[in-house]
């Protein structure tokens, strides 16, 4: 049977960008639960950062990796419930909350680290083999539509449309 999505072309870019990431989500989360691990694969941007930066307010940490300021949010509560991170008012502006992992966060980096090492090396590995200059790629594709949506282009696709039927 041949692949729909695939079939769709740029048409289903986004769709294919979201299906491979699930799709490597689940792979790492079953090597999550096969090292004994109930972490998961969405934590892993808010957990690398507060390990590397330590306290940081939901603000900072949305700008830092790239994403909502009401992602952090869900995250954090995910993250705390699972006794990961730990959240305190900021003694200079009580309305931001600072994050910090908590002593049971620090021992599952700890824990988690040669596996996140693994991981790693094997999507180095992956990419080699299957294409070296993805990443370079995908950064270029990020600066493009930070620079330009895909909402603007597209706009700009109708009107030409528009112009030339009129």
């Amino acid at each position: 049977m041949t692949d729909y999505i695939r079939q769709k072309g740029v048409a289903a870019f986004g769709t294919r960008l979201r299906r491979l990431s699930e799709r490597l989500d689940r792979q790492v989360q079953a090597l999550y639960r096969e090292h004994d691990s109930t972490f998961q694969p969405r934590w892993f941007a808010v957990v690398g950062a507060l390990r590397e930066h330590g306290v940081l307010s939901v603000g900072e940490l949305a700008s830092l990796i790239g994403i909502t300021h009401a992602a952090v949010s869900q995250l954090r509560g995910e993250l705390i419930k699972a006794g990961l991170v730990q959240a305190k008012s900021d003694p200079a502006d009580g309305r931001r909350q600072l994050l910090e992992l908590s002593a049971a966060g620090k021992r599952t980096v700890t824990k988690l680290q040669p596996l996140w090492a693994a991981i790693a090396a094997a999507t180095e590995a992956l990419c080699a083999e299957a294409a070296p200059g993805l990443l370079d790629d995908l950064g270029r594709i990020e600066d493009a539509v930070e620079m330009k949506s895909i909402a603007i282009r597209a706009a700009e696709m109708l009107g030409a449309k528009r112009s030339r039927k009129g």
